[in-house]
C-alpha cells in the first residue's frame, strides 16, 4: 500500500483503525457508524417490550405511588423523600430521586401508560450503548476500534440485562450507568486536553449517577483506576484529577442524610428481604454469599435460567465444606490477586482492569461486606457485566491475534486489526444472546406471564411458589362450564401454596391464598384453619377476615362469621360481598335490624346486584314489613325480569298481604314462563 511521504519533524499520528476500513471510511465517521450500530442493536433487541404492561415494583414506584401520580407537581416531594415514600411508610434507607422524577414527568403527560415508560427505557438503553462505545474508544486509544465495538455489542445483547430494561422500575440502573459513562468520557477528555469545563461535566454527570442509584458510590475507586490503567499519570496527578469526585460523594451523602434523617442505613432487613439474614452463623452466611457470586459468574457465561426472584429459600445455605461455595472463593481470590499483582508491577493489563471493574461494581450488592435488601438479583449484574464483556472481548483478541502479528505486539496491546475468527466467535456469542434477550422480554409482559415463566426457575423460593399459585387461582372461574379444566387450576394453586408454606411456614400471604383456594373448592373447614394461621401471622390483613367470615357462614357458624366480617369492616375492607354475608349471618340468627342495615350498605356499594335486593326483601318479609319487601322484590324484578324465583317471592308476599289480584298476576306470569 502506498503511503504519502511525511516531512521531517512532523508528528505521525498512530492509527487504530484496521487498514481496509481506514482506506474506505474516515476514522471519525467510522466511530459514528459503529456508535449508531451499537445503539440500533440495543433498540431492536428490546423493541418488543414496548407492548408490555407494568410488572413487579412498577406498581410501587409508578402505578400506585401517590407522589409519582401527582406528575410534575410531585417532583419537589420526590426529591425530598425516601425512595418508597409514595407507596409505603418503611424507610429502607434508599434515596433514588432521579428515576422517580422521570416517572412523574411521564405520568404528567401520559398517565397510567406503561408503553411510554418502556419506550423511555429502550431509548435510554440505546443511548447507553451509543455513549459506551465512544467512551471505550476514548479510554483505549491504542487499540483497534473493533475492541470497544465488540465489548459494546456483547454488553447490549447480554440477556442478563432484560430485568433492567424490560422492567420500568429498573430505570435507576440504566440512568446510573448512563451518567457514569458520561462522567468517565468527560474525565478522559479533561485529562487529555486540560479543559476544565469537561471536568465540570464529568462531576455533574457523576452527581446524577449517584442520584439515580446509591450503588454509584463504588465508582469513586474506578475513576483513578481508569486514569492509571489507560493514561500515563503518576499518583499525585491521579489524585488531583479524582478529588472532585470524592467531594461529589461527600455532598451527595450530606443531601441523602438530610432527606433520610438519622436512618441512613435504612430499616432492619428480615429473611423475607434477604434470606441470608436467616443464616445460622457468619461463616454460613459468607459461604452462601460466595456461592451466589459463583452463580453470578455462571449467569454471565450462560444466562439461563433467569429469575425475577431469588428470595427465601431459592438459594439454600452452604458451608465452606461445599465446593459450590469454596470454588467461587478460590476463583474470585485468584482473579483479585492477579489484578493487584498487575497493579503493583505497573502492568497496565486490560484483563486486570476488567477484573477490578467487575469486583468493585459488584461489591456493593455481593452481601459479603454488608447485607442489602435482597438476596440476589439479575439486575445486580447490569453494571458488573461491562467488566465481564471487556475481559471476553480482549480475550478474543489475545486468542485470535491479527494475522502476521507477533506475540510481543499482541501482548503490548497494539493490535491494529483482527482476523476472521474474532468475528466468527463474536457472532457465535451474539446470536444466542440476542435470541435469549428477545425471548425473555416476552416473559416480562406483566406479572402473570412472569410468574408462569419463572415458576420452575427458583422452585425453592416461597415467594415464587406463592406467586405462581396466585396466577393459577386467578384462572379459576366458578362460572365456567369447563369444570375439569377449572378445577385443575384450583388444585394446582393449592399444591403451590402448600409448597410455599413448607418452605416458609411463616408466610401469611401463602396461608391467605391457600384459604381462598380451599374455600372455592368447598373445603370450608380446611380453609378456616389456613385462614386462622394467616390471621395469627398478620392480624392486620382484612382479606383474611373476609374469607374466613364467608367460610364460617358456609359452615353455619354464624357468630364467628359476624365477628370476623365486622373485623374486616373495621380494617376498612368494605365490599358488597362482605356486607352480603354479614347480612346473611344476622338474618340466620334472627337479628333482623342488623341484617337490614348490612344489606342496605351492600346495595349502596352494588346497587344493581339482584341477589342483594332479593335478600333484603326476604329480611323485610320475615320481620313482617311486607310493603318494603314488595319494594325490594319489584326492584329485583326490574333488574332481572321474568325470573321465576323473584316472581314467586312477589306472589307469596302479595298473598300474605291479602292482595289476591297481584298474587294471581304473578302466578300467571310464572305459569307462562314454565310453559315456554
Amino acid at each position: 500500500m502506498s503511503k504519502k511521504p511525511v516531512s521531517k519533524g512532523a508528528k505521525v499520528q498512530e492509527t487504530n483503525i484496521p487498514e481496509p476500513l481506514q482506506a474506505a471510511i474516515p476514522p471519525k465517521r467510522l466511530e459514528l457508524y459503529f456508535s449508531i450500530i451499537v445503539a440500533t442493536i440495543g433498540f431492536l433487541l428490546y423493541f418488543n417490550t414496548v407492548f408490555n404492561d407494568y410488572a413487579l415494583d412498577d406498581r410501587a414506584v409508578i402505578q400506585e405511588n401517590k407522589f409519582t401520580k401527582q406528575g410534575i407537581a410531585g417532583i419537589p416531594t420526590l426529591l425530598t423523600t425516601f425512595y418508597w415514600a409514595g407507596f409505603w411508610g418503611d424507610n429502607a434507607g434508599l434515596y433514588r430521586p432521579l428515576s422517580m422524577v422521570t416517572f412523574a414527568v411521564e405520568w404528567q403527560f401520559f398517565p397510567d401508560n406503561p408503553h411510554v415508560g418502556h419506550v423511555t427505557n429502550i431509548l435510554l438503553y440505546a443511548l447507553t450503548g451509543f455513549l459506551l462505545f465512544r467512551m471505550l474508544k476514548r479510554m483505549m486509544p491504542k487499540h483497534t476500534i473493533l475492541l470497544p465495538f465488540i465489548v459494546s455489542l456483547l454488553f447490549m445483547a447480554h440477556p442478563i440485562h432484560t430485568e433492567v430494561v424490560a422492567n420500568i422500575k429498573s430505570r435507576d440502573e440504566i440512568l446510573c450507568l448512563l451518567f457514569f459513562i458520561l462522567a468517565i468520557d468527560n474525565l478522559l477528555m479533561y485529562a487529555d486536553s486540560g479543559r476544565k469545563w469537561k471536568l465540570a461535566i464529568a462531576v455533574g454527570s457523576y452527581f446524577l449517577c449517584l442520584f439515580a442509584k446509591e450503588s454509584g458510590v463504588a465508582f469513586i475507586l474506578i475513576f483513578p483506576l481508569i486514569l492509571w490503567f489507560f493514561r500515563n499519570f503518576d499518583g499525585k496527578a491521579i489524585l488531583a484529577k479524582s478529588w472532585p469526585f470524592v467531594a461529589t460523594v461527600a455532598i451527595y451523602f450530606i443531601i441523602r442524610t438530610l432527606v433520610l434523617g438519622t436512618n441512613v442505613t435504612g430499616k432492619a432487613y428480615t429473611y423475607l428481604d434477604n434470606s441470608l439474614v436467616a443464616a445460622p452463623d457468619l461463616m454460613t452466611r459468607l459461604a452462601t454469599a460466595f456461592y451466589m457470586l459463583g452463580k453470578y459468574l455462571k449467569l454471565l457465561i450462560i444466562p439461563y435460567p433467569l429469575s425475577y426472584d431469588y428470595s427465601f429459600q431459592a438459594i439454600p445455605f452452604y458451608t465452606w465444606s461445599d465446593f459450590q461455595a469454596f470454588l467461587p472463593l478460590l476463583m474470585y481470590a485468584a482473579a483479585f490477586i492477579y489484578a493487584i499483582r498487575c497493579f503493583l508491577k505497573n502492568e497496565k493489563s486490560i484483563f486486570a482492569f476488567g477484573i477490578l471493574f467487575y469486583l468493585l461494581s459488584l461489591a456493593v450488592v455481593a452481601n459479603v461486606f454488608i447485607l442489602i435488601g435482597a438476596t440476589m438479583a439479575d439486575r445486580f449484574l447490569y453494571i458488573p457485566s461491562l467488566g465481564f464483556c471487556l475481559i471476553v472481548a480482549f480475550g478474543l483478541m489475545r486468542i485470535f491475534p491479527p494475522q502476521g502479528s507477533d506475540k510481543k505486539k499482541v501482548v503490548s496491546g497494539k493490535i491494529l486489526g483482527t482476523n476472521k475468527w474474532v468475528a466468527i466467535v463474536t457472532l457465535v456469542i451474539l446470536i444466542p444472546y440476542s435470541y435469549g434477550t428477545v425471548a425473555r422480554n416476552f416473559d416480562w409482559y406483566d406479572n402473570n406471564t412472569l410468574f408462569v415463566a419463572d415458576a420452575n426457575s427458583a422452585k425453592g423460593s416461597a415467594r415464587v411458589r406463592t406467586n405462581y399459585g396466585v396466577v393459577m387461582l386467578q384462572k379459576f372461574d366458578k362460572t365456567s362450564p369447563e369444570k375439569e379444566k377449572n378445577n385443575a387450576y384450583l388444585d394446582k394453586s393449592i399444591v403451590e401454596f402448600r409448597a410455599s408454606i413448607k418452605i416458609d411456614p411463616k408466610h401469611p400471604f401463602a396461608y391467605l391464598n391457600l384459604g381462598g383456594a380451599l374455600y372455592f373448592k368447598g373445603e370450608y373447614s380446611e380453609a378456616i384453619e389456613a385462614l386462622k394461621t394467616a390471621i395469627m401471622l398478620d392480624p392486620t390483613d382484612p382479606k383474611a377476615y373476609s374469607t374466613i367470615g364467608n367460610a364460617y357462614y358456609r359452615t353455619q357458624d354464624y357468630q364467628n362469621s359476624i365477628f370476623n366480617l365486622k373485623k374486616c369492616i373495621e380494617l376498612n375492607f368494605t365490599s358488597s360481598e362482605t356486607y352480603n354475608f354479614l347480612g346473611g349471618s344476622y338474618f340466620a340468627t334472627g337479628d333482623f335490624p342488623n341484617a337490614v342495615s348490612a344489606y342496605i350498605k351492600a346495595i349502596e356499594l352494588d346497587p344493581k346486584n339482584v341477589e342483594l335486593h332479593t335478600n333484603l326483601g326476604s329480611v323485610y318479609g320475615s320481620k313482617g314489613d311486607l310493603a318494603n319487601a314488595i319494594k325490594c322484590f319489584r326492584k329485583a324484578d326490574e333488574l332481572n325480569p321474568n325470573n321465576p324465583q323473584i316472581l314467586s317471592l312477589l306472589a307469596m308476599t302479595y298473598n300474605n298481604m291479602g292482595n289476591k289480584d297481584s298474587t294471581m298476576y304473578y302466578n300467571s306470569k310464572i305459569a307462562q314462563i314454565q310453559k315456554k
